[in-house]
């Protein structure tokens, strides 16, 4: 799908044929600049659901998983992101591939590539799905770039439901919310099932 425009803000919404185009594509860039890599690091949770395909392209056997969130305490959130869920196995020396979902102003690959040179990985790689043209971090490998607000398959209810509760507030009646959400590329099925507009 193409970019929407709704309310001001353009959503890129991909379907999971697409997302798999974006997988296949990222693995591709990756296999042709030769480099290997012993471990693959998957950031969750964005980068843990695709990183399964990924690992399969790249013939890598090892990936882990390392969850990174914004968080200063209950209900709080913090300019930086914190580092939730450590490595459970070490990575000395070794050649890791780190890829996230999406990469937007960058500093969680960036506080992610210090926690993984401290933790002495030989070489250190990143790569995600889409990165913004504004991010501060510009990753090794990105399968495209985009400057919508980007949606993917797996996080349909989610976005649906946010979606939904904004444009009530904003006054949008429940046929122009589920017009919006399906002009966006939600299928049918989902906006009947998450959007609650009857």
């Amino acid at each position: 799908m193409q970019p929407v425009t709704v309310h001001d803000i353009s959503y890129h919404y991909f379907s999971w044929q697409e997302l798999g185009d974006l997988i296949f594509s990222l693995a591709q860039k990756v296999i042709t600049s030769e480099q290997q890599f012993d471990r693959v690091i998957a950031l969750a949770k964005g980068g843990l659901t695709f990183s399964r395909s990924l690992v399969d392209y790249l013939n890598v056997p090892d990936v882990s998983t390392l969850k990174v969130e914004f968080y200063t305490g209950i209900n709080a959130t913090a300019a930086a992101p914190v580092i939730t869920q450590s490595l459970p196995v070490s990575v000395r020396d070794e050649r890791v591939l780190v890829f996230d979902d999406i990469v937007d102003k960058g500093d969680t690959m960036k506080v992610v590539s210090q926690y993984l040179q401290f933790h002495g990985v030989k070489s250190l790689t990143t790569a995600a799905l889409v990165s913004k043209p504004w991010a501060d971090f510009k990753v090794d490998f990105a399968a495209t770039e985009s400057v919508a607000w980007v949606i993917f398959p797996n996080e349909s209810r989610e976005t649906i439901e946010i979606l939904t509760k904004n444009w009530r507030e904003a006054g949008d009646s429940s046929q122009q919310i589920r017009q919006q959400l399906l002009e966006i590329g939600f299928p049918q099925a989902e906006v009947a099932l998450f959007a609650n507009l009857d």
